[in-house]
């Protein structure tokens, strides 16, 4: 368990609630839940909610995302976001470096203390945007994971699946909401700095391919993954996600 005070000392890590709902945890163990899909399909919302969800339900939870989270983790974040790499086993490296360094610095530690973990983005990404998506070897990139991880799977992987035409959509939406509450001088600034633009701007080709791997992945693994339409009303989609996981974590409540 994590107290207060470690919480308001790294509050980005261990997003707790100061109400106390989050002082005692229901399960046997921490568990590792992750989010997974293409670009706009609402995973950093939803792993978000399902942090809170799960709090609000006695179980001590965090909220992280790939790459980041690690000082050395957010400076892979903004240098892969923002720049398109030419070399997909060099952007496979960058990915591993940091789930690297956020499985020892945060993961394990928490997990091991009880806490349950749900991220934004884990080992199946590498598999899905380097691999199915640029020609990476599965088969090399599995062997990374295993290594960068130290054979750590998730208990449960939640794919927000989405057609990568509608994803577009929601995506120029969202940019241009923001842009609307933007000054005119920084309009310019926020768009090349806008968090994940580079993969964004890939192809459709792209894309579909992205999607392809994660439903392949997806169905060779059915009981420790959980397709969940994206393109439905965000309070749908919670409560779709919500019905599986707590299903889940009947099997590890404390009697």
């Amino acid at each position: 368990m994590i107290s207060n005070k470690n919480i308001k000392k790294n509050p980005k890590l261990f997003n707790l609630p100061e109400d106390g709902k989050s002082s005692k945890s229901i399960l046997k163990k921490g568990l590792l839940i992750t989010f997974e899909g293409g670009e706009g399909s609402g995973k950093s919302t939803q792993s978000k909610r399902l942090a809170k969800k799960l709090v609000d339900s006695g179980i001590n939870s965090i909220a992280l995302h790939e790459p980041g989270n690690t000082p050395l983790g957010e400076q892979i974040r903004r240098w892969v976001k923002n720049n398109k790499s030419k070399n997909a086993i060099a952007e496979t490296y960058l990915f591993c470096a940091a789930r690297a360094e956020l499985c020892k610095s945060v993961i394990e530690p928490a997990l091991k203390n009880g806490i349950t973990v749900i991220v934004d983005r884990f080992i199946h990404s590498t598999l899905a945007y380097q691999g199915y998506g640029k020609g990476v070897s599965l088969e090399i990139i599995n062997e990374l994971n295993k290594i960068t991880t130290n054979n750590l799977n998730p208990d449960l992987t939640i794919l927000l699946d989405m057609n990568p035409s509608l994803s577009g959509e929601r995506i120029n939406k969202n940019i241009n909401i923001e842009f609307a509450l933007s000054s005119e001088k920084k309009k310019k600034i926020k768009r090349n700095t806008y968090e994940g633009n580079s993969f964004e701007n890939m192809s459709l080709d792209f894309h579909n391919k992205v999607r392809s791997g994660y439903l392949k992945m997806a169905k060779k693994n059915r009981r420790s993954w959980s397709i969940v339409s994206a393109d439905q009303p965000e309070h749908r989609v919670a409560d779709s996600i919500w019905k599986r996981v707590r299903r889940m974590i009947e099997n590890y409540k404390v009697n």
